[in-house]
């Protein structure tokens, strides 16, 4: 029996003893986490069915699993600065101008009226109408004040906002003006053409979150106030949550229908809990035991042996490779290329070509993922207007050794070692396009010999015990840093991929961090070295906001201890700084930007200024003894992730299945 499946029978046999032990139905298998003391509810009669451990009807609660597990902040909900955004707030609790159709990729108004009026021919003044008849949580009436006053206080505090969406809107408005009550103008700091996606929703959250002015404007310091119990605009308010920062329990308003999208139908669920389940081993049991509805990022072996114990159990799809593959950020090495030796493309490209990304995927994730050789997610929405005319270009692209690198064959080796493991053809897709379709475009061939002739063109060699030593005879130490248990299949693929990197003679230190520090070390020179990282988030054609700030001006020393504020690549090339900039001239639906797009994504493989390995592969079981209607392949209304702001569509059309 090969590893994978070897894999998933001792997790079985774990499980099977794991559940005796648990006594099966008797007392939950995971701690709960306390309720404030204050917030304590009483237990509902025995006709109310099975309650929460927060004190709610379990039939009436949709229960989440936390994307980040724990917060360090949970009573920070000031959205100038940074919080916990991805357990509720901007979810349930915030509206914003306008939303995105995650769907089709097409921005709808929520807030706003309409799109906004352009009123001059350079593109720098803008008039936005806004719905009459939205109220604040505390019954406040919605306006344009409310516009007027978050735009000022961004402008005058931008030196002490930590938000980034916060801080991309100080950077995009110049001023902004009140007409009525139900209008305002915005003047920006230059040519705007994706002024939608920035003042509204383009991926997982809009820019700008607009601030309540009347309980905003009592404050005596917007930037210390924590907004512990915040007046919302969405249908949901916090009721309680966790002061150790494990979950955070949202109920449903009385007038959910005068709230920012309560057009769109009732919220089903009158109760919304996110809540950290602990690490993997535990969460699959109370997964098993229908504690909860919708995991985030379980591994395949562990979702297997959910759905062997569960039949509520589900995937996004009933193919290979099985989960929604649309997230807009892809992931990849993100590299200090301000440091020796990684400041050398040669480096860069022979860490790509001593990578075998279809063992690593294979033994990550089963064979489950989606390679993609670019800077981007390869997409339904992305596909045809990048990755398709790029493809030649790709098969011919050689590096200064006159060597070809790309391997288009990819998805069709990779369906034929599972099949030859013991995967069945029948869960496999079939046909060169609709692999192409589950499995990508293609990727870089592994081939150590040419990564080791590039590695001794600069100087390398190595030692007598097969360890890479680097021009001045030092070892070559590479410190990769991966997310610890809060984020499992990452961590998997990240070890995967420092095994594989070793094996040609790389001394790799998989460093293993909180999510704290993985976002420290992203932002911050003097940590990184390399990092296995989501970022160069595209959604749709307009990849502005993701390469907005490749530019020298955002550059630092290699060993820079301040955070970072732009060029997250550490990308000093000025082809692609000149390109960045003229895209930001241009209409988002022009010829010349979609061929600057494919031009900056040459530039990317060029340098391999990122290493492109795959789509996140959002592996999101979920549990449907309690509620059905999520997204899924043949019923794809949004996209299945709990932490974007479109969960609101999940929200509206998922439906209780009357078991309590």
């Amino acid at each position: 029996m090969r590893s994978i499946f070897r894999t998933s029978a001792l997790l079985l046999a774990f499980l099977v003893f794991g559940l005796i032990v648990a006594g099966c139905q008797a007392a939950p298998a995971v701690e709960p986490t306390k309720a404030p003391v204050a917030a304590t509810q009483a237990p509902a009669s025995p006709a109310a069915g099975a309650m929460t451990d927060v004190g709610t009807p379990r039939s009436e609660t949709l229960i989440f699993q936390t994307f980040d597990r724990q917060t360090a902040n949970p009573d920070q909900h000031n959205p100038l600065m940074a919080y916990a955004q991805w357990r509720g707030f901007r979810e349930l609790a915030w509206g914003y101008l306008w939303e995105m159709d995650t769907g089709t990729g097409k921005s709808y108004n929520e807030l706003a009226a309409d799109f906004p009026e352009v009123l001059n021919k350079e593109y720098t003044q803008f008039r936005v109408k806004l719905k009459q008849g939205i109220y604040w949580s505390d019954g406040v009436e919605f306006t344009a004040d409310d516009v007027v006053y978050t735009l000022e206080t961004i402008l005058k505090n931008k030196d002490k906002i930590t938000l980034g969406g916060a801080r991309t809107i100080s950077n995009y408005v110049k001023s902004a003006k009140k007409i009525d009550n139900y209008t305002f103008e915005v003047e920006t700091t230059g040519p705007k053409y994706d002024f939608i996606t920035v003042f509204g929703t383009y991926t997982w959250g809009a820019n700008l979150t607009i601030l309540p002015k009347h309980v905003y404007e009592k404050q005596a310091d917007v930037i210390t106030f924590r907004n512990t119990n915040p007046v919302t605009l969405g249908p949901y308010t916090l009721k309680q949550f966790d002061p150790n920062g494990y979950w955070a329990l949202w109920q449903r308003r009385e007038d959910w229908k005068r709230s920012a999208w309560g057009w769109m139908g009732e919220p089903k669920p009158k109760y919304v809990l996110y809540k950290d389940f602990g690490p993997e081993e535990t969460r699959l049991l109370a997964f098993i035991q229908n504690q909860y509805d919708v995991d985030t990022f379980m591994s395949p072996d562990s979702i297997k042996a959910a759905q062997a114990k569960n039949p509520a159990v589900t995937t996004f799809s009933k193919t290979m490779p099985y989960h929604n593959m649309n997230d807009a950020c892809p992931y990849g090495v993100l590299i200090n290329q301000h440091k020796s030796p990684l400041d050398k493309p040669e480096v860069r490209w022979a860490l790509a070509l001593s990578l075998d990304l279809q063992s690593v995927g294979v033994n990550s994730m089963s064979g489950e993922f989606k390679a993609s050789p670019l800077p981007m997610a390869d997409t339904e929405i992305l596909r045809p207007l990048y990755f398709e005319p790029l493809l030649p270009w790709l098969k011919d692209f050689a590096l200064s050794d006159g060597y070809k690198p790309f391997n288009a064959n990819f998805s069709p080796e990779l369906a034929a070692r599972l099949q030859k493991m013991g995967q069945p053809a029948s869960a496999l897709p079939q046909g060169d396009k609709a692999l192409s379709e589950a499995f990508g475009v293609g990727w870089w061939k592994y081939d150590v010999a040419e990564a080791e002739k590039l590695l001794t063109s600069v100087g390398f060699k190595k030692n007598s015990a097969g360890a890479w030593l680097q021009p001045d005879g030092s070892v070559w130490q590479l410190e990769f840093v991966i997310p610890g248990d809060w984020n499992k299949v990452m961590q998997r693929i990240g070890f995967s991929m420092a095994d594989s990197w070793k094996k040609f003679g790389i001394q790799v230190n998989a460093r293993q961090v909180d999510q704290a520090e993985h976002t420290s070390v992203q932002n911050n020179n003097s940590q990184l070295q390399t990092e296995l990282m989501w970022t160069s988030c595209t959604f749709t054609a307009n990849y502005v906001n993701a390469w907005r700030t490749i530019s020298a001006q955002y550059l630092k020393p290699a060993n820079d201890t301040t955070p970072i504020t732009g060029n997250p690549f550490r990308w000093n090339n000025t082809k692609a700084h000149a390109l960045a900039a003229e895209a930001q001239t241009l209409p988002t639906d022009s010829a010349r930007f979609r061929e600057i797009g494919q031009e900056l994504l040459k530039e990317f493989v060029k340098d391999m200024a990122w290493i492109g390995i795959m789509n996140i592969p959002t592996t999101i079981p979920t549990n449907e003894y309690y509620w059905t209607g999520f997204p899924k392949q043949d019923n794809f209304y949004s996209v299945p992730y709990s932490w974007w702001s479109s969960a609101r569509e999940m929200i509206v059309n998922i439906k209780p299945t009357g078991k309590r």
